[in-house]
């Protein structure tokens, strides 16, 4: 049978008006809702999360959360080891839903599911077999870093089934499972590893660990997408891998883009633990930023392939890619806004020793919100198989802001430097991005459709909110200006918004 994504891209492209109604396939009301769902879910694991790293500091000394830290990392590796197979196999996946032929798709998965399992045994294998060596080692004490790297082994394994089937759900838009999985490790990570750590220190939170991935794995047995078996073709997982690999690369690179600003005052800074510490105020606003924008992204990510399953147009997901980035645009502007006014006197008052790290705070903010804006963009690459172009803009982007970091701290300009040259190299990926995917697509009155809707929804706001910027914030926080300048900011955002919404005719969209 002809691969499914070859057959996707022979249907000839269809005109799609201006004024038809353009959404996902479930519609825009189901995607308000699975938002609600991840968004409100995602913040109580933020806070379960934050609560379990304070009690883990508080029970294990700093070099044994080091020897932790290290155990996460190796996990992290794992997900490299399949080359991306399951990413490709689960694109598959939305696309044969949108053709109603998810059976077509359940040999992918399989496929996925068996060099995934080979490719993390031998992973594991790999760790053990390190840790055994340091355990044996001529002169080296067995002890703590053995254990690590076993550790890491053993769970790597039973980490990679868990995540495969996570996949698989978000693929088949099962949110509320995967929102209910999250409660279930982020709870069980605090009371169970809390309770293990109390007991047994380190050893105890790696048999914490161990239960929550167990309970995980029965988690995911229960409420599986689909029911995997061992299957083997080679020519189709050498096509899955072609699929899949590039992106894995486009994640890989995208992820060293957005290190490339920590590394390079690693780098060049000689007192670099302190600088890094206070830039760390402005990753932080960054990371929640982002981390907001990544809850559409996840949400919608599923339904550009579903919507190419349908359509077999580029330019239809485009458009859906496009409303997406509105939607973003709308959201990223209040947000942005009130981190402008806000964050400024709160954190310096919360953390004075950080307030150095307040003025590149205040730079990163745009290019989180253009980083944000963007995704959707990237996110269309891959679901109409132009994972290449992501590649190639996501290499690029990496050049770009380590020159671009490069100059900064060579010119002096220290952690502003830094942070100006990112959110330069965040809009260069922005300009990129959506250059390589919706400006090709579009047509050019829907493209500056587009972009004055963008433009609306965050430039009045950020401006209103400049003025306001506080980098030296008094020892106290004068309550009734802060409420006053961003009660502003929400009367201005307010009215762009309302302009979007006309301009976009959402209640003819959310009316599906």
């Amino acid at each position: 049978m002809e691969p499914l994504s070859t057959r996707v891209e022979t249907i000839p492209a269809r005109a799609t008006p201006l004024h038809r109604v353009v959404g996902p396939v479930t519609g825009w009301r189901r995607a308000a809702s699975d938002w609600l769902v991840v968004g409100g879910t995602t913040v109580f694991c933020h806070v379960l999360g934050a609560a379990t790293s304070l009690l883990l500091r508080i029970l294990l000394d700093p070099a044994q959360m080091g020897v932790w830290q290290t155990v996460r990392l190796l996990l992290s590796y794992g997900n490299y080891a399949n080359l991306g197979i399951s990413k490709g196999a689960v694109r598959e996946l939305t696309i044969a839903r949108g053709r109603g032929e998810e059976a077509h798709a359940r040999r992918g998965l399989n496929l996925a599911f068996t060099v995934n399992t080979l490719t993390s045994a031998a992973y594991a294998g790999v760790l053990v077999f390190i840790g055994a060596r340091i355990a044996w080692g001529e002169g080296t004490p067995a002890g703590t870093w053995p254990m690590a790297w076993i550790v890491a082994g053993l769970l790597a394994v039973l980490s990679r089934y868990v995540t495969f089937h996570v996949t698989i759900l978000r693929g088949q838009q099962s949110f509320g499972a995967t929102s209910r999985l999250a409660v279930v490790e982020a709870v069980g990570t605090l009371a169970v590893g809390g309770l293990c750590t109390w007991i047994w220190g380190l050893p105890g939170l790696y048999l914490g660990t161990l239960i929550v991935m167990l309970a995980a794995l029965a988690f995911v047995w229960r409420h599986r997408g689909a029911t995997l078996d061992w299957a083997w073709d080679w020519a189709e997982i050498r096509r899955l891998v072609a699929i899949g690999g590039p992106i894995l690369l486009a994640t890989t690179l995208f992820t060293l883009f957005r290190s490339i600003d920590k590394l390079m005052i690693l780098a060049w800074l000689s007192d670099r633990e302190y600088q890094l510490g206070c830039y760390s105020l402005a990753l932080m606003v960054g990371a929640q930023l982002y981390g907001l924008g990544s809850i559409t992204s996840l949400i919608m990510s599923p339904r550009y392939g579903e919507k190419f399953g349908v359509s077999a147009d580029r330019a239809d997901v485009a458009r859906l890619a496009a409303r997406t980035g509105e939607v973003q645009a709308v959201v990223m502007a209040l947000v942005g806004g009130l981190s402008l006014v806000l964050a400024g006197p709160l954190l310096g008052w919360l953390l004075p020793r950080y307030r150095p790290g307040l003025v590149p705070m205040v730079w990163l903010i745009p290019g989180a919100i253009l980083l944000t804006i963007a995704a959707p963009a990237n996110q269309f690459l891959i679901a109409v198989n132009r994972q290449r172009r992501a590649v190639a803009v996501a290499a690029a982007v990496v050049v770009l802001a380590a020159a671009a970091n490069y100059f900064a701290l060579a010119a002096g300009w220290g952690l502003a430097g830094v942070a100006m040259a990112t959110t330069a190299s965040y809009a260069c990926y922005f300009v990129l991005v959506v250059g390589a995917s919706l400006w090709i697509e579009l047509p050019g009155g829907e493209r500056l459709r587009w972009l004055a809707t963008v433009g609306v929804a965050l430039l009045p706001t950020l401006l209103v909110a400049l003025p306001f910027v506080d980098v030296e914030p008094a020892a106290g926080v004068d309550w009734i200006s802060l409420v006053y300048r961003a009660g502003l900011v929400v009367v201005v955002w307010l009215g762009c918004a309302a302009v979007v919404w006309r301009l976009g005719d959402w209640r003819r969209q959310l009316a599906r």
